[in-house]
Formats: C-alpha cells, sequence, structure tokens
C-alpha cells in the first residue's frame, strides 16, 4: 500500500488563500483536516478526474503522455517520444508545462556512452486530487465574484446584444450602442443569476470530486 500526505496552502485569484491536506492512498484519496480527519469520502483518481486536470491547466495534447506514465517508473523523454510517435522537442515542452504544476517530477542522470544528462520522468498521481480541488475553488471565486457583479450592477444593452454594459459605462456612451448606435435599454439580469447560482451549487457540491 503506497499512502502519499499532501498538505498545500494556495492562493486564488482574488487573493484569498486556502489550504488543502489530501491524503492518497494507492489510488484512491480523501480530504481532510489540518488534524488528519476525514472531511471528504474516499474517491478514486479515475482517468476522468485526471483528464479534467490535465485539460484543464496544460490542455488534450499532455493526456497520451499521463496515461503513457501512470504505472511506470522512470521513464526517458527520448523513450516517451518514440513510444507515443511524438516530436521531441512537443514531448518536452509538455513535460515542463506539466512540471509546473507538479504533475510530473524528474531526475536527471548522465549517459555513461554518449556523455549528456538525460531527463527521466514520474508521474505525480497524488497531486491530481489537489489540483481538482484548486481548479474547484478557483472556479467558485470567479462565479461569486460574477454574481456580485450582477447583483449589484444595472446592466444595458441594445436589440442586436453588441455589447452588454454596466449603467456607469452606459451613461459615457449616452446609451448609445457603441457598435450599432442603436438605443440601449436596461437587461432583465434575473436569468443571469440564477445560471450562475446553479453553477455554485453544483461546484460547491463536488467537494473532493473535481
Amino acid at each position: 500500500m503506497i499512502e502519499t500526505d499532501v498538505r498545500k496552502l494556495f492562493t486564488l485569484e482574488d487573493g484569498v488563500q486556502i489550504e488543502r491536506h489530501v491524503r492518497v492512498i494507492d489510488n484512491s484519496f480523501v480530504f481532510t483536516d489540518h488534524k488528519g480527519r476525514l472531511v471528504s469520502k474516499k474517491k478514486k483518481i479515475t482517468t476522468e478526474l485526471t483528464k479534467h486536470v490535465v485539460t484543464e491547466l496544460i490542455g488534450e495534447e499532455a493526456l497520451p503522455i499521463i496515461f503513457y506514465l501512470r504505472g511506470k517508473k522512470q521513464i526517458s523523454e527520448f523513450i516517451i517520444a518514440e513510444e507515443l510517435d511524438m516530436e521531441i522537442h512537443l514531448v518536452r515542452n509538455l513535460l515542463y508545462r506539466l512540471l509546473e504544476f507538479n504533475i510530473v517530477s524528474f531526475i536527471r542522470k548522465k549517459d555513461r556512452i554518449k556523455g549528456w544528462y538525460i531527463c527521466y520522468w514520474d508521474l505525480n498521481e497524488h497531486m491530481i486530487p489537489y489540483l481538482a480541488e484548486k481548479i474547484r475553488l478557483s472556479a467558485i471565486a470567479k462565479l461569486k465574484e460574477r454574481l456580485e457583479r450582477e447583483q449589484n450592477h444595472d446592466f444595458y444593452m441594445c436589440r442586436s446584444a453588441c455589447v452588454r454594459m454596466p449603467f456607469e459605462k452606459s451613461m459615457e456612451f449616452k446609451f448609445k450602442c457603441p457598435e450599432c448606435g442603436e438605443l440601449m435599454h436596461e437587461q432583465d439580469n434575473t436569468r443571469t443569476r440564477e445560471f450562475i447560482k446553479e453553477q455554485l451549487r453544483e461546484l460547491e457540491k463536488k467537494k473532493g470530486l473535481c
């Protein structure tokens, strides 16, 4: 049984600091508080969760590397490129982008024959739940900021919906659309607010998932 405990303090876009404790046991994880008490149900580090995190942070092009490294240890970047039929420069670029989030790690070894150093890579799968939670909390923070803006401002649009402006900005243009010149009218943003609230509810239910 392989157990890893990840305790991370990170800062969201709005400057709020969040601490998350992730305990990974084999291919499952739970979130704990600072005393080690469980605050979420035990979940698997699924392929879907891994895809979500890697696609969100790096892009789909990094997924073949992730799934190739799964279950392997210290794989040369040249082997990765050869096995996946990818250009070595692209493989290196993606690996270093993954390294920025600590999704992968490497050691350098000197080739005894050629004399140069080669990087051998490992997948840090225990980082996936932590990064998924960071993505989730960041999305919640952005939605709350957007909801506050929708609740505290009146917005104006023309019939063609060229642009959408708050009241103060609309006054600068004398309530005439800067794109088509038509008169702008106050928009009822009730549906927009409800949509944001629904997104928030969905994200807040996904604690410990993504």
